[in-house]
């Protein structure tokens, strides 16, 4: 630089074709000159921005140059299950479609049920652009009714960069019946004159609308006088005699079929 007769080297900073400012740059030594580009609080925006350094001592050749490319670590900006159902009926089969924008380069979906990962059905993922798309293929089952299907992406070189979307799956499926005799009796312990009672359990969605009782196959209706008493789910058996042995169910209905429980065996002394 200090050579008589060597022009001292001009160099300048683009961003595309704008020029940036930088000032006019230091001497490190013979022949050499550092010019340096600071950005501060780096957005988004910058992105895949080519930048330029360009050096030239004069006007009778062109100007050296080089260039980079800026690439950046990026969070998710978004993530979201499209076209949440309303409703899902159970053993049909779903695709659910979760897009997660902006983690880049590299994007991780993941599908979560109750906080643990859904292990069901089958998971495609498509990547294009800053766009990543994961698709779940699955049937529901009744165990899933209320549970929380969650959607989750992140950028797998960042760390705490996850972002979710959920959703609460409303399973509808028939009647799911078990019938037993109540908690505090004995099966083996049942005398003539004594009082029984049988519970139905009913899990179903959406609610029973009918529940029906038989003994050895024929129906059960209520008769106070004769000390059959029929409450919502349990059936009373007051002062039993012989002939209330034998085999008990309990049946429900809702919009989705009707569920008749395993017999339940009646013994009396």
């Amino acid at each position: 630089m200090e050579t008589p007769g060597r022009p001292e080297p001009s160099v300048a900073w683009y961003n595309g074709v704008m020029p940036l400012s930088t000032g006019t740059g230091v001497s490190m030594g013979r022949h050499v000159t550092v010019n340096r580009l600071e950005m501060n609080h780096v957005t988004r925006d910058a992105l895949n921005s080519t930048y330029k350094c360009q050096a030239s001592n004069t006007k009778l050749v062109p100007p050296a140059e080089r260039s980079v490319r800026l690439e950046m670590l990026l969070k998710p900006l978004t993530v979201n299950i499209s076209d949440k159902p309303r409703q899902l009926v159970s053993e049909t089969e779903y695709s659910l479609r979760c897009d997660v924008n902006g983690s880049i380069p590299d994007t991780e979906i993941k599908w979560m049920q109750n906080n643990r990962p859904f292990k069901r059905g089958k998971i495609n993922q498509i990547t294009n652009s800053s766009v990543a798309t994961s698709v779940l293929t699955f049937r529901p089952a009744p165990e899933d009714d209320g549970t929380i299907l969650k959607c989750e992406g992140s950028n797998p070189r960042l760390p705490n960069s996850a972002l979710e979307d959920s959703m609460v799956m409303n399973i509808m499926y028939a009647p799911q019946v078990n019938l037993s005799l109540g908690s505090t009796l004995n099966p083996d312990d049942i005398k003539e004159g004594d009082d029984v009672y049988f519970e139905c359990h009913i899990k179903a969605n959406p609610k029973e609308h009918r529940i029906a009782w038989s003994h050895d196959g024929n129906p059960v209706v209520q008769n106070v006088t004769w000390g059959v008493i029929i409450s919502t789910r349990s059936l009373v058996l007051q002062h039993v005699a012989r002939y209330h042995a034998g085999q008990y169910t309990c049946a429900a209905a809702n919009d989705r079929g009707e569920t008749q429980s395993s017999p339940v065996t009646l013994r009396i002394h």
